[in-house]
């Protein structure tokens, strides 16, 4: 049951990510064209105020719904990511060393962990640092509650926030013209700052 649910949450959520992209190319580790047109490349965590937060990830595509607890650590080091099931056991493992994107757990070939770290920070980053990290023709829209990414005049992704400052308590990211949606919602007491001695 627990090998089915593996290939069952991995395999959508690959499908998710990659089904709306003709390609996805990756440059020196860091940049990744985005589902909708345009690059995006990571950018350092070094200027983010550290966090860590356990999450509830629920994922709907083509009248599919796929559930996975998420594990973020942000630092000056860099993004550590992992998914498990419901049931605690691990399904990926992701990281960024503000260099390059790792992934020790993969779960699908067709899932790239560039994309996935990109989605996570165009959802958590300061404006100002997210701009830094898109190509033109790409630019961000925010307003109190919500950010917009366009190409050109066409949105691509709007992402919804309750809650103030990054993880947030509930972020709704929806990927325009491709039916899919995310709602990720930060499990109670789960949310912590780094202290310096955690650091």
């Amino acid at each position: 049951m627990m090998r089915w649910f593996h290939f069952s949450f991995t395999g959508s959520l690959a499908l998710l990510l990659a089904s709306t992209a003709c390609s996805i190319i990756e440059r020196d580790g860091q940049c990744v064209t985005l589902i909708g047109g345009g690059r995006y490349c990571l950018q350092s965590s070094a200027t983010i105020v550290p966090f860590e937060v356990q999450q509830k990830v629920e994922a709907r595509f083509n009248g599919q719904q796929e559930t996975m607890i998420v594990e973020l650590e942000v630092d000056a080091a860099g993004m550590r990511f992992v998914g498990l099931t419901p049931f605690g056991h691990s399904l990926l493992s992701v990281n960024f060393d503000n260099r390059t994107v790792t992934t020790t757990q993969p779960a699908d070939a067709r899932l790239s962990p560039i994309l996935l770290m990109a989605l996570l920070q165009i959802a958590l980053w300061p404006a100002d640092t997210l701009r830094a990290g898109l190509e033109a023709p790409l630019r961000l829209e925010e307003r109190d509650g919500q950010r917009r990414i366009l190409n050109r005049d066409d949105v691509t992704l709007t992402i919804n926030y309750i809650g103030a400052l990054p993880p947030y308590k509930h972020i709704k990211l929806d990927i325009q013209g491709a039916a899919i949606q995310f709602d990720i919602e930060t499990l109670p007491e789960s949310a912590t700052w780094l202290s310096d001695r955690e650091r």
